[in-house]
Order: C-alpha cells, then structure tokens, then sequence
C-alpha cells in the first residue's frame, strides 16, 4: 500500500484545531500529498443548514496555515469566485506571486461552469498550467447553493474552450456520474474525484473503468473532503468500498498514488504495464 495523495481537502478557519490536525496529517507515513483548498463561500448562517457555514476560509488564511505547518505534503489551492471582476487576476497573482498550486470553484453559488466569467478565468488557470477542482454534482443543501448549477453537462463548453485544462471533476459529479464519464470522453486529461458520493456508484466506476478507448482507470484520483482531522478515516472508507467491490490493491495504489500524482504534476512511473 503506497502512501496516499489526497487531492480534495479544506481549511475550515473557523476550526480551532486546524494547524495541529494538519501537522499531524502531514507527519503521517500513510500520507504523500494532500490537497489543501481555501473556499470562502460567504454564506449566511442558516439554522436550519449550519454545515455550509463552516466553509468559510480564506485564501490568506490558507497562506497562513501552510506556513505554520510548514511541510512539502501540504498542497494549497485558491480559491476565487469567477462572477468577480478580478477573478482572473486573482488566479494569476495567488498561482505566480503567493505560489498557490491550484484553483478551487464551486459553481453551486449560482453560476455555470459554461458561463463566460468560468470559461475567461479558466483559460487564465489553463496558461498557468496547474489543475482545477471544480465541485459538481449534489451540494448539501443551503438556501443560497443549488446542485442543478453543477451539472456535468455544462462542462462541455468549458472543455471546449479550454482543451488543455487540468480539470478535476469533484465528487465524480454524482448523482450524475455517468453524464460526466460521456462528457469527459472528448477531454481525457480530466479526472475524476472519489470524494464521499463520488465512490458510492460502484457501477460508474467499472463503466468509466472499462470503455476501451477511454483512459479508464487512470481517470480516477483520491479525494476525501476532510479538513484535517478526518483525512485518514475517510481514505480508509473509500478504500474498503473499493476492495469489496473487486478493485485490486494495485488500482488503488493508481487511484490513491500515481494518478494523483500525474494531475500534481509530479510525474511518477507506474509499473503496471498497459494491456
């Protein structure tokens, strides 16, 4: 079992326990790299819907606290929200001067991943040569989000107009995984990501896994939406739904390590030769 490369996670600012959870991911021999995203979505508080609220972490923040826990491990991706004016400027200044390694978007906040603002900063992200996590699918339930935003579907222009983009599909866009493996098909450097309901649909899995011109398996990257302290626990899940449901231990070591590693890139031989 190869060390893991984890490519969705959080800071919460509003954990207290962070930097220290952090650390302790870090100095983990389970753990080569995890994905560290800041996603400032400014929502009110709702009563009724408190998980969202916790979402709220700056990219300073995220600055802050790679500082403090201070290890190669920790990869930290901005976040921007494209329907602002200076979207595409924050990308570039938080990629080439605060040396951010990716972007986070989250449509469900009421935009498309079609729209012109998405597909303007995108082809700034595509220059610059790093990867996208993009949430799509289902989005826990808030009055200021809605899943219809993040359907795969809307994609097709996206890759369209960015044909080289580094685009990691999060949550593997379920509940409509099999509309993202026909859209993806046209634009094989996306991956998808395994994170909580992205590794439920055993049977989308095998059928993206299986189309014989398709990558296939090497589509598929880790991803636990964990802020720290829930990291390893939810590998652990997302492994044992795997192994029960036929995947080798040599695919997860792809799915877990080398894939992960492509998207980073830091490219790392895989020894399983391609039939």
């Amino acid at each position: 079992m190869l060390p893991t490369v984890d490519l969705h996670g959080h800071y919460l600012a509003g954990q207290e326990d962070s930097v220290e959870s952090y650390r302790q991911l870090a100095a983990s021999p389970l753990v080569h790299r995890v994905v560290v995203c800041a996603l400032d979505l400014k929502l009110p508080a709702s009563i009724d819907f408190p998980f969202m609220s916790t979402f709220h972490g700056s990219n300073e923040q995220l600055e802050a606290l790679v500082a403090q826990v201070d290890s190669p491990k920790i990869v930290p991706f901005c976040y921007v929200d494209p329907r602002e004016k200076d979207a595409a400027g924050q990308v570039e200044h938080w990629i080439t001067k605060r040396h951010m390694r990716g972007v986070k978007l989250y449509p469900p906040q009421g935009w498309r991943p079609s729209d012109p603002c998405c597909i303007e900063v995108c082809r700034v992200i595509q220059d610059l040569g790093v990867p996208v996590l993009m949430h799509m699918g289902r989005v826990a339930s808030h009055p200021s989000l809605r899943s219809e935003f993040a359907r795969p579907i809307y994609l097709e222009d996206l890759g369209l107009a960015c044909p080289k983009l580094k685009l990691i599909i999060g949550h593997f866009a379920a509940p409509w995984s099999l509309e993202a493996v026909h859209i993806a098909m046209s634009f094989p450097q996306w991956a998808f990501d395994l994170t909580t309901s992205g590794h439920w649909d055993l049977h989308a899995i095998r059928h993206a896994c299986g189309i014989p011109w398709d990558p296939g398996i090497e589509r598929f990257v880790l991803g636990t939406d964990a802020s720290g302290k829930n990291h390893l626990a939810s590998q652990a899940t997302i492994r044992k739904t795997l192994c029960d449901g036929g995947f080798s231990e040599e695919d997860i070591d792809l799915m877990f390590h080398y894939n992960g590693l492509r998207v980073l890139g830091e490219e790392s031989p895989w020894p399983r030769k391609k039939t």
